[in-house]
């Protein structure tokens, strides 16, 4: 297998949930797997494969703890894999109350929908600037 590098460059201003969201759909598209639990089944049934994936994610262990604390949420996330591949569910987030929810296709709302008389900006979770470099 071809191993990969990620340089990270994640937005600081984004709240621990974004964060992890961004940083599990680089890893996502880096490993080629769709989703949180197809990546774990790689984890544990390819013992090299899960060494390269370790070693190229190169996440501190507070990025780490991250993922782990936000797994749940982690889990809805889903790319498309393939020739086309892209996000398909990804999730919204209030900059004021922090409120959430997973987001495939559609627009996203200027104000918040969840909570009453919540007026924050909606902002939906993208991939962040990342760079993957491949090592033979």
């Amino acid at each position: 297998m071809t191993g990969f590098t990620i340089q990270w460059s994640l937005d600081e201003h984004l709240t621990a949930r974004a964060r992890a969201v961004q940083h599990a759909l680089v890893i996502l598209q880096a490993t080629k797997t769709s989703t949180w639990d197809d990546l774990a089944h790689v984890l544990t049934t390819d013992p090299v494969r899960a060494a390269d994936i370790r070693a190229g994610i190169n996440l501190p262990l507070e990025d780490l703890s991250n993922l782990d604390a936000h797994e749940q949420t982690l889990r809805g996330l889903r790319r498309r894999t393939g020739t086309r591949a892209a996000v398909v569910t990804t999730i919204l987030e209030c900059g004021t109350c922090q409120r959430w929810a997973y987001i495939a296709g559609g627009s996203v709302p200027k104000h918040c929908p969840w909570t009453t008389h919540c007026t924050g900006t909606v902002t939906k979770i993208r991939p962040p600037d990342a760079v993957l470099q491949v090592r033979p």
